[in-house]
């Protein structure tokens, strides 16, 4: 997933349009359908494969910006340099989030990569309060309390902190409240992250005992497949950025929960992974309390708060 799906919230409201809504149904869609495409990739190394992810989406990103002439990112580094470090840091958080989620994929714990996106939203909530000092409102308290009781089942009843979910979430709420305060493009950002950490991965495939240490490797047709890791990762974010100027803030949200719904279904219906009465005690907790959460979100959405202005 992703940078997957980092929401800024606009200062000015949007209209939401059929095409804003079908665009970010396609994006959702297609990071919720990457338990698919990793799969296909199981032979690798999990590091070996985001090695390929940073240098393909990086290649990928370099092209969109040459055809876009989009170098204002050079001048907005220079009147806020601190935030090449800060970018750096967003880049070894989004890193191990891809790590985590790849591994998970490969691992038959794609369930619990899917609690993981879930419980996304209810961190980034604690984060806020925690680095913003952003008061909580009621209904986000007792969400939030939800998340932690399912959290605390899973290690009673099945004996296991749920890590992976708990990175995932994690690590993707750190990476969106980094977004939130960056003056950088989400576009951009990526960018630069990815040249940051691409003389890293060169590094590590030279030393590394994997397949793509040899030179011959990247000249052979098994490639290709490692080579979609650039694409599938740039395709969905330009998708969703494009949506954001598109669809509500207050629809988009909702919509976010589609990510983890898609690769929720895919563990339990396609991949057969156990999904029993102490799993399902763990999730109804966590989508009970992100009920209660969207319940909370639209009764404070902009055009509501805007309207009360008025």
């Amino acid at each position: 997933m992703t940078t997957q799906n980092v929401l800024k919230k606009p200062v000015a409201v949007v209209q939401t349009t059929r095409r804003g809504i079908i665009t970010a149904l396609i994006a959702f869609s297609i990071w919720g359908t990457f338990p698919l495409y990793f799969k296909q990739l199981s032979a690798y190394d999990a590091t070996e494969i985001i090695g390929h992810r940073i240098i393909w989406t990086f290649l990928c990103l370099l092209v969109v910006l040459v055809v876009t002439k989009r170098w204002q990112w050079i001048n907005t580094l220079k009147k806020n340099p601190k935030w090449l470090a800060l970018t750096f840091l967003s880049g070894l958080i989004i890193a191990t989030n891809w790590l985590t989620y790849v591994w998970a994929v490969n691992h038959d714990q794609i369930l619990e990569a899917s609690l993981g996106y879930f419980i996304g939203p209810l961190v980034g909530v604690a984060l806020s309060m925690i680095l913003f000092k952003e008061r909580m409102r009621p209904l986000q308290w007792v969400a939030i309390g939800f998340a932690l009781v399912s959290v605390l089942i899973q290690v009673v009843m099945l004996g296991s902190l749920p890590w992976i979910s708990l990175i995932l979430a994690f690590s993707f709420s750190t990476y969106g409240t980094i977004q939130r305060q960056t003056p950088l493009t989400a576009v951009d950002a990526m960018f630069i992250e990815t040249a940051m950490l691409v003389p890293i991965c060169v590094w590590w495939f030279w030393q590394a005992d994997v397949v793509s240490s040899q030179i011959s490797f990247w000249f052979t047709s098994n490639i290709w497949l490692l080579m979609l890791t650039g694409p599938i990762t740039l395709i969905p974010l330009l998708l969703f950025n494009k949506s954001t100027k598109l669809v509500a803030y207050s629809i988009l949200s909702f919509m976010n929960y589609l990510t983890p719904t898609f690769i929720f279904f895919l563990a339990v219906f396609y991949y057969k992974e156990p999904f029993d009465l102490h799993r399902l005690a763990v999730f109804g907790l966590i989508w009970f309390g992100l009920l209660l959460f969207s319940i909370d979100l639209w009764r404070h959405r902009p055009s509501k708060m805007l309207k009360a202005k008025h």
